[in-house]
């Protein structure tokens, strides 16, 4: 398309890549409240600028544009000031539905000096939120012992390694933050929104031994996963928050890369966007919602989000069912 910026900034929905993953499931699509088209989709990348899986507009008149192009072309327009400033004309988030039918990997993800000199990548933090786990769904998080380099070279040979692990029963709504170096792993009937930098730096500790249909098991990454592992014995865990409240932006987690909050409506609600100075980024968890801004309109139902431009300086939500849960991401100042 040519010119691009000739056309206003309005409210984008995109389409959202997904992932066939040895340990996914059929549960991404279903949430969405459409058809699941394979019964092992690990991952939908619902807002994406990564090479090869780019996030296209689906409606309006920048239907067909790349989250790519739209951040070159529209720079601070779409970004916002400071975020441009920071990031320079690339989208900085990546921000996933995950569908855990089978454990995860045990693995971890290196800081922006490690990537930048290793990977020349940025690095990954990121965090979760669990949207629809099942009864007996878990996740691991952070060091519950000491360990060290050489020990645990050791323990990622056996499942020895998950007793070193904080395990947790994973329930809707729970909030996991996981700064780079931090171990992890997803465990099984997860459901979840992962928000995180624009990386898909993974380095895997242990696979619990699985092979593909070729019989083949995925690369390990134990030298570099060693080096950029924080050993400390974790004391965060489970991110807290007000649950009951309503009608309010509720913070859970504010980091350098992202500040990420929810939104329970029981009536219409003015989002603070013009205060940003960033893009903002609505995920709709539970409900029906219409946003009126002044770069349109649009309606969103469980499942799906839509990405606010950081030049639209009025965003009101009005809750289409009696009450209507919103994920809010945005990048802070």
């Amino acid at each position: 398309m040519s010119h691009p910026t000739s056309t206003p900034l309005y409210p984008l929905t995109f389409d959202a890549p997904f992932k066939r993953k040895i340990w996914g499931g059929d549960r991404i699509f279903k949430y969405k409240g459409l058809p699941s088209p394979y019964d092992d989709i690990g991952e939908s990348w619902e807002v994406s600028p990564m090479p090869g899986d780019e996030s296209v507009v689906v409606a309006g008149p920048l239907k067909g544009v790349d989250l790519p192009t739209l951040t070159q072309e529209y720079g601070e327009r779409l970004l916002g000031h400071h975020v441009r400033e920071r990031f320079g004309d690339s989208f900085p988030l990546l921000i996933k539905v995950i569908d855990s039918r089978q454990d995860l990997s045990v693995q971890v993800h290196p800081n922006d000096d490690y990537a930048r000199g290793h990977e020349h990548s940025r690095g990954k933090t990121e965090m979760w939120y669990l949207l629809d786990p099942t009864p007996d769904a878990t996740i691991r998080a952070g060091w519950s012992r000491e360990t060290s380099p050489e020990q645990l070279r050791e323990l990622v040979k056996s499942d020895a390694v998950m007793d070193y692990i904080h395990s947790y029963h994973a329930e809707r709504g729970d909030v996991f933050y996981l700064p780079a170096g931090k171990v992890h792993t997803i465990g099984a009937g997860c459901l979840l929104l992962e928000i995180q930098e624009a990386s898909d730096i993974t380095y895997r500790l242990y696979d619990f031994g699985r092979t593909d249909a070729q019989g083949r098991t995925r690369e390990l990454h134990i030298d570099r996963a060693v080096e950029v592992i924080n050993y400390e014995v974790d004391r965060d865990g489970k991110a807290t928050y007000d649950r009951e409240k309503k009608d309010a932006l509720v913070t859970l987690v504010r980091s350098p890369y992202f500040c990420t909050s929810v939104l329970r409506l029981t009536k219409d609600f003015a989002l603070p966007v013009a205060e940003r100075d960033s893009f903002t980024y609505l995920f709709c968890e539970e409900g029906e919602v219409a946003i009126t801004t002044d770069g349109g309109e649009l309606r969103l139902t469980k499942g799906h989000g839509a990405l606010l431009p950081a030049e639209l300086h009025r965003a009101d939500l009005h809750p289409l069912t009696p009450e209507a849960h919103l994920v809010d991401v945005y990048v802070p100042m």
